[in-house]
């Protein structure tokens, strides 16, 4: 079944305004008509039956039926990822969004090859991760959408990383040779983990050091070095395995 988002705002009882975005889609590419069952989200975690009642600018639907759906996971995954370069910060963002996570934070580390350059291009790498987080959830049928945080310095990022109860930090270093999954407590212990992943080039030491004041854990992934978005596919699966949420 087709599955499509709108705005909690464009609804009035059981009637929906689908955005124009949406509602070209349906149209000149599907071609659905009055009548068709879609899915609707609305990114608050519920996940709508709905029938197409007309078709203009914004196609009209009618809500037929409503699932309260909160499987957000066990425990709340949060993910703090370095910026890459090309388009590698697409893929991770795609792919976080498929496997859960609730929150991706991009930062800028010293070894670095992606750009920090939001700013400057007006916010468009941004609003580009949006349609690709919307675009994911509609592929796998998440009501609610993963949260993208603007980009910040490691050091402006770790600030942030109080220390709270029941929270797992974990950051993932090709130099860790001692601490691995294996030797921490039972994941399900916690209701949220952060994870944070460095760049191509790696975490430099005195990175890990500023992470590690801030209440993260160096931990390693094995003896391969992986390519960096690899690296945090293999993470998130992994912890999404521990903790009871696959």
């Amino acid at each position: 079944m087709r599955r499509f988002f709108f705005e909690p705002s464009a609804r009035n009882g059981d009637e929906v305004l689908l955005p124009e975005s949406e509602s070209r889609h349906i149209v000149k590419s599907l071609r659905l008509h009055v009548g068709s069952q879609v899915q609707l989200f609305d990114g608050t975690g519920m996940r709508y039956l709905a029938e197409i009642t007309s078709i203009d600018r914004q196609v009209a639907a009618r809500i037929l039926e409503a699932d309260d759906d909160q499987q957000e996971g066990k425990v709340l995954l949060h993910v703090g990822q370095a910026m890459l370069k090309n388009t590698k910060m697409d893929f991770l963002v795609e792919k976080c969004t498929e496997l859960g996570v609730a929150s991706f934070s991009p930062f800028v580390s010293s070894r670095c090859q992606g750009k920090m350059d939001d700013e400057q291009r007006g916010g468009k790498r941004h609003q580009r991760w949006q349609r690709i987080v919307e675009s994911a959830c509609k592929q796998c049928s998440r009501p609610r959408p993963m949260e993208i945080h603007d980009t910040l310095s490691l050091a402006g990022l770790c600030p942030s990383a109080e220390q709270e109860p029941h929270t797992l930090r974990l950051l993932f270093w090709e130099e860790e040779k001692e601490s691995s999954l294996h030797d921490l407590p039972p994941f399900t212990d916690y209701r949220q983990i952060h994870l944070l992943l460095g760049p191509e080039g790696g975490f430099s030491k005195e990175e890990v050091e500023l992470a590690s004041r801030a209440g993260y854990q160096s931990v390693t992934l094995g003896s391969q070095i992986l390519r960096a978005e690899t690296a945090t596919v293999a993470a998130v699966s992994i912890v999404r395995y521990l903790a009871g949420d696959i």
